[in-house]
């Protein structure tokens, strides 16, 4: 992995704009996973106070015979909410466990793109050293060949051959 020491990487655009989605990819996981914590209490407690209701209608149903249809019908009102708040419940945690999956996905797909970038960019400065090191070695060739031929005149005049 790439550490982000590299100035250039933090003020590489792309890299910014995949740093700002991991930010807010962790924030959304974070809430998700919050929210599937405090949820399933809370729906617990919902659920349980129908099902309380349920019980007192159908106590209400066993000892009041003479309005016997009327708890009846209390009785399968509340049970009809008792599942109906069980189900949303099911599908509200079957939601948030599929959210927290893709936003891990997507948290994990961005720090492979990160990457991506990081090795572009060393890619690039790999070749700027290879064209610096080519640019040196060619003015160092016509350094050496000047003076060979400045060496070779000198000694000619030396020798009284020009």
């Amino acid at each position: 992995m790439i550490v982000m020491s590299d100035p250039e990487y933090l003020q590489d655009k792309k890299v910014q704009k995949i740093d700002s989605d991991i930010r807010n990819f962790e924030t959304q996981l974070q809430k998700s996973k919050m929210e599937l914590d405090g949820l399933d209490s809370r729906m617990d407690a919902e659920i349980q106070r129908y099902k309380s209701a349920v019980d007192a209608k159908r106590e209400a149903y066993e000892s009041l015979r003479s309005r016997l249809r009327s708890a009846e019908e209390d009785w399968k009102f509340a049970d009809k909410e008792y599942r109906s708040q069980d189900k949303k419940k099911e599908k509200k945690l079957s939601g948030l466990k599929k959210d927290i999956g893709n936003f891990q996905k997507r948290i994990k797909d961005a720090r492979n793109a990160r990457e991506k970038r990081f090795r572009e960019l060393d890619k690039n400065k790999e070749k700027l050293v290879e064209k610096a090191k080519r640019e040196k070695a060619k003015e160092m060739e016509k350094m050496k060949t000047k003076e060979v031929n400045r060496v070779e005149e000198e000694k000619r005049r030396e020798l009284g051959m020009s």
